[in-house]
């Protein structure tokens, strides 16, 4: 991370190698966003979503830009505001039982969090639940899957692939069980059923008529589970750190939730209503921005401040470095939810879900999802960091994990507030491409904190 940031340093389009391969990598964020947006039809992912492609399927995570185009379409609807509002009621529910049923002393928050998402994914968008057994499975696959193809990826010759490494070893096996519960998720829906699965297994190509096999909707349900679970269950754990480092903004939350909803349930219109929770969550995406490096490739000649890229050129680019730039962020390595008060950044700036054709298809449904999980946990319980907590930015996956995270958790007592319907949704800079973050469809075809 440190040598991404000071990448900038040398310029915005600086060529490294990554063992023979010589990669440009884009500094600028105004670069970045013109890549993604006006130019990104000269554009398609790089070598490492080849690789990850090889290995996990071809769903949106990873799909070439034809395959993408195609399944988004077919996906979109499962997206659009008014299903979100009916997974954010399932999400409230399910939160609400998860956090109640905590002890009091040290969390897991990374289990905890994974655990949390995998149920609010598979029961909101697959309408199914699993056991225990294979929620500890998707869990535990999950990151190693992640980690596992960018190693892959980044071999300086194939033929590691099949050396029985360790760590070849836990790649194939999660991604043998992750396949195996994905499986018996599609054979467990019907196209008459009304959940993610079964509108892939019902839809059908305006042009050709043509469905998904079974295959392909495993895929897609494979990429849904990157995305809305691995994903956010990283942010939200971040997110528990920064609010354990900051007992003042807990406490400033807690109110606010406590004022919100009158200290009773949380109500899906309420999700708008929680800025200052809004505010820290926006902040915890600049600071611990999940999907850490991307990649594309260059398919028709372009140039980018002076240098000329031809097509088979590979480009790198870090959101994480982009979000730390110090010519936006003033102390970009500071913590800071007021940074978003005023909502001054540049939309160009800050783009934690990808933005333009590749932009995330679930960005309202995660936002939702973590929102409330994160107000689930402050209502209830006090965050503290354990004695000897000194947290570290994990990089070996194609997520940052929060390394040595040691969190406990204490009871609070209920703030009994009267109801405040008179706030407004926070204004955040979420909203990238004209698209609204808080109940409504994504409605371009577009990556993103989960496809990417």
């Amino acid at each position: 991370m440190p040598f991404l940031q000071s990448l900038a340093d040398l310029g915005p389009v600086v060529r490294m190698y990554l063992w023979r391969q010589p990669v440009y990598v884009l500094t600028s964020a105004q670069l970045v966003h013109r890549m993604l947006v006006r130019d990104s039809a000269k554009f398609e992912k790089g070598f490492v979503f080849d690789k990850a492609r090889a290995l996990l399927g071809n769903g949106l995570f990873t799909a070439d830009a034809q395959t993408h185009l195609k399944h988004r379409r077919l996906v979109q609807p499962a997206f659009h505001r008014d299903r979100v509002a009916e997974y954010t009621e399932l999400i409230i529910e399910q939160a609400d039982d998860a956090v109640s049923s905590w002890s009091p002393g040290s969390l897991d928050a990374r289990l905890r969090m994974g655990e949390l998402s995998t149920d609010v994914v598979t029961t909101a968008l697959f309408s199914t639940a699993l056991t225990a057994e294979q929620k500890a499975i998707v869990v535990r696959a999950l990151p190693a899957v992640l980690t596992g193809f960018i190693q892959r990826a980044l071999y300086p010759h194939p033929v590691l692939e099949k050396v029985p490494l360790p760590t070849n070893r836990r790649f194939d096996a999660a991604v043998h069980d992750l396949r195996a519960v994905v499986d018996d998720i599609v054979a467990r829906c019907a196209p008459e059923d009304s959940n993610v699965v079964s509108l892939l297994l019902a839809a059908r190509d305006e042009h050709t008529g043509e469905g998904m096999d079974a295959v392909q909707v495993r895929d897609e349900v494979v990429s849904l589970l990157l995305a809305g679970a691995e994903t956010s269950a990283t942010t939200l754990t971040w997110l528990l750190y920064e609010l354990a480092r900051h007992p003042e903004l807990q406490d400033e939350i807690r109110q606010e939730v406590a004022s919100v909803t009158g200290g009773g349930s949380l109500q899906v219109d309420d999700v708008a209503r929680l800025t200052r929770l809004g505010h820290a969550l926006t902040e915890t995406l600049r600071l611990h921005t999940p999907n850490w490096i991307l990649m594309r490739r260059v398919i028709e000649p372009v140039e980018f401040d002076g240098t000329r890229l031809e097509p088979g050129a590979e480009i790198l680019f870090s959101l994480s470095a982009l979000h730390r730039d110090h010519a936006v962020f003033a102390d970009p390595a500071k913590f800071d939810p007021d940074r978003w008060r005023e909502g001054t950044v540049p939309r160009t700036s800050f783009m934690p879900f990808i933005t333009g054709n590749r932009k995330c298809i679930g960005e309202s449904f995660a936002w939702n999802e973590m929102v409330v999980i994160a107000a689930s946990v402050v209502a209830r319980w006090q965050l503290v960091l354990e004695p000897g907590c000194r947290v570290r930015e994990n990089a070996t996956s194609a997520t940052v994990q929060a390394g040595g995270l040691k969190i406990s958790v204490a009871p609070v007592a209920p703030v009994s507030v009267p109801r405040n319907i008179s706030s407004v949704a926070p204004k955040c800079p979420m909203r990238t491409s004209d698209v609204d973050i808080q109940l409504q469809p994504t409605l371009v075809p577009g990556e993103g904190q989960g496809s990417r």
